[in-house]
């Protein structure tokens, strides 16, 4: 009874991922998505793995990288059971890391009131590509650019009460803590980012999304950052204060990362946010309890944090940023 239980539960999350997170995003992984949840036998073969390494991000980005391809469910549901020995090994040893720098484009006017160089510390780094807002240049809607030409372009679509910042940050110290960080010069490496990629609304490759990561991992391959294992609750406070040595103004920024973190954890680290000389800027989604609720965000949105005060809705996955003073409510 109790598998029966479990793979239940698991099928439930699966559809309300894909009505939440993956309709109007991937319809390729809302279709894998809805297509697990009607598998009672893959749904008991998922509740077999502890709870959080249930996600269909890490599922599908498992099967991706063990050679299943992008193709309708139907097509692949065989090749997922088939290869599933090779799938739930990597689904154990690896964790959903998607290190997308567009986000910074969305977090960026968050700290776009800041003057003079800042320390910048970013908890669940992945492979460090966050850090590196200062080697980017924006394009915040048609004309609102900034940074040089010369570099690589982040595109998102800002509303029109979004602060943006005048001139790229000038950044004196980055680094980084992540339970399991990632080298960007590893070839095994850029072989799971990619596969972590969503396929785009089309059901394909998102091209745009890997040309990106690559950007991203090339810069970061030049400019090595300080990514060290540790974990977010007991290990920031050092990383700050080493970052406060090199600047006055220290910023911890994150997204998509307290989702993995258990609810008393995330208690802890916004208390300790709280006491420590920082800005922090949080890119979370809008049903964690880290701050003031925000009930005029919907369940599938972003809610970007500064100092825990809601000051936007953004796009997981960085296309938008809407600015508290739009918002409809």
């Amino acid at each position: 009874m109790q598998d029966v239980t479990e793979g239940q539960s698991v099928a439930r999350s699966y559809e309300r991922w894909a009505t939440v997170e993956a309709d109007g995003r991937s319809p390729r992984y809302a279709e894998w998505a809805r297509g697990v949840a009607a598998d009672p036998a893959l749904c008991a073969a998922i509740a077999e793995l502890e709870p959080a390494k249930r996600q269909p991000n890490l599922l599908f980005a498992a099967a991706r990288f063990e050679g299943v391809p992008i193709a309708p469910w139907g097509d692949v549901r065989d090749m997922v059971v088939g290869a599933w020995d090779r799938i739930r090994s990597t689904m154990r040893a690896r964790m959903t890391q998607t290190n997308e720098a567009r986000r910074m484009a969305t977090m960026l006017p968050a700290i776009a009131h800041l003057r003079g160089p800042i320390a910048l510390v970013e908890v669940g780094a992945s492979a460090g590509l966050c850090l590196y807002p200062d080697r980017w240049r924006y394009r915040f809607g048609p004309g609102k650019y900034v940074g040089d030409r010369s570099l690589p372009l982040l595109e998102t679509q800002a509303s029109p009460s979004t602060p943006l910042p005048e001139r790229l940050p000038s950044v004196a110290w980055r680094g980084g803590i992540d339970l399991n960080p990632l080298d960007p010069a590893d070839a095994d490496t850029k072989a799971w980012l990619e596969a972590l990629v969503w396929p785009d609304a089309t059901g394909g490759v998102d091209g745009a999304r890997v040309d990106r990561l690559r950007t991203a991992i090339a810069i970061a391959r030049r400019e090595r950052s300080r990514v060290r294992r540790g974990d977010l609750t007991t290990d920031t406070r050092a990383l700050v204060e080493e970052a406060a040595e090199h600047a006055r103004t220290v910023v911890v920024w994150h997204s998509a990362v307290l989702a993995y973190v258990p609810a008393y954890e995330r208690a802890s680290f916004a208390d300790l946010m709280g006491e420590l000389r920082v800005t922090w800027v949080a890119n979370e989604g809008s049903t964690l309890e880290i701050g003031p609720p925000a009930p005029w965000a919907e369940p599938g949105d972003f809610m970007l944090r500064r100092n825990a005060e809601p000051v936007a809705i953004t796009d997981p996955h960085g296309a938008s940023v809407t600015w508290i003073d739009d918002i409809a409510r």
